[in-house]
């Protein structure tokens, strides 16, 4: 089997295993997240060897000249010389001008990168801690109104990056942020399809986003949005959606709630997003369909979207099972 070589020390890999399994299988302490190509944390550097296409798709054209690569996607064939990533090319600097609370739990921060960052609504972008600790976050915003990015963070119970955030993280601090990636946005070639969204807790920050596009696109099919969460009071934007719907005509919002109704209003459906969704649809046959939220939720209702009819390259998610090494090590 190939031999991985990192910090002059050398790794067996198994067979079928990728670069960053293999580190990871020798307890190596490296940053990792989605494991699936999308969220760009396990970057690194092969200064000697050959890389297939597959472990560099998605980066740029300057960072593949440079030896990166996609240490979860790159499964060795031969002999690897690897090395950290030079986080200076990575990674650039925002400064956080707004900080509010929508609820609780759920905070909306907006940063002011120096320079111009080129995104589509609805990507994402990593935030790193100094400690190096990294976290995807989607964008809210939409480039061609506003001069900001905007996120939706929602506190998770011993979350190491949302609490950091929450309480530290101030109106003036700096971020080191990474991105945008990913291709969950807005199709400008589809004004006359039918569009569904389905979201949980702050998996609507993205949808936000491509919904506001859409509306400025002059999209003419039918948006239906499903946005839920455990509690009424994670529906952090439920009276502007509601507003949404009556000023377009097009666009049909739901809200759900799958724990206990309390203080919810009569229209709030009692059960989940993506149950609803699933009942009011009988077909999806040249839909759009966008789905973020938790990755129980997406992959449910990727395989109910693609059983109503939707074709697969028509069903746009970005869901992310985070993780990091360091992390686990600390608990």
């Amino acid at each position: 089997m190939p031999t991985i070589t990192f910090q002059n020390k050398s790794y067996k890999t198994k067979k079928h295993e990728s670069v960053l399994d293999a580190l990871l299988r020798h307890e190596v302490d490296i940053p990792y997240a989605c494991k699936a190509g999308v969220c760009h944390v396990c970057v690194m550097v092969c200064d000697d060897g050959e890389l297939d296409l597959s472990a560099v798709e998605g980066l740029r054209d300057i960072q593949i000249e440079n030896g990166y690569f996609l240490s979860c996607q790159c499964i060795p064939e031969h002999g690897l010389s690897v090395k950290n990533a030079d986080e200076s090319g990575l990674f650039s600097r925002a400064k956080v001008i707004a900080k509010e609370a929508f609820t609780e739990d759920v905070c909306r921060f907006r940063l002011k990168t120096a320079t111009q960052l080129y995104y589509r609504a609805g990507q994402f972008i990593n935030i790193k801690k100094s400690n190096g600790q990294i976290r995807s976050y989607s964008l809210a915003s939409l480039p061609t109104q506003d001069d900001f990015l905007e996120l939706h963070i929602k506190r998770m119970r011993n979350g190491q990056l949302s609490n950091w955030l929450f309480d530290d993280v101030q109106v003036e601090d700096v971020l080191e942020i990474q991105g945008p990636y990913g291709d969950c946005f807005y199709q400008p070639g589809h004004l006359d399809s039918d569009i569904l969204m389905i979201a949980t807790g702050t998996g609507l920050a993205p949808l936000i986003g491509i919904l506001r596009e859409a509306v400025e696109a002059g999209h003419r099919g039918k948006i239906s949005l499903y946005h839920g969460d455990r509690d009424f009071s994670g529906l952090y934007l439920h009276e502007e959606l509601k507003s949404l719907a009556i000023e377009h005509h097009n666009i049909e919002y739901f809200p759900c709630v799958s724990g206990e109704v309390v203080g919810a209003e009569e229209s709030v459906f009692n059960g989940r997003a993506s149950e609803l969704a699933f009942i009011n649809h009988d077909s999806l046959i040249g839909h759009l369909v966008y789905l973020c939220g938790s990755p129980e939720m997406v992959d449910y209702s990727r395989t109910k979207s693609l059983d109503k009819g939707a074709e697969a390259n028509k069903v746009y998610a970005d869901p992310f099972v985070t993780k990091d090494l360091r992390l686990g090590r600390e608990r």
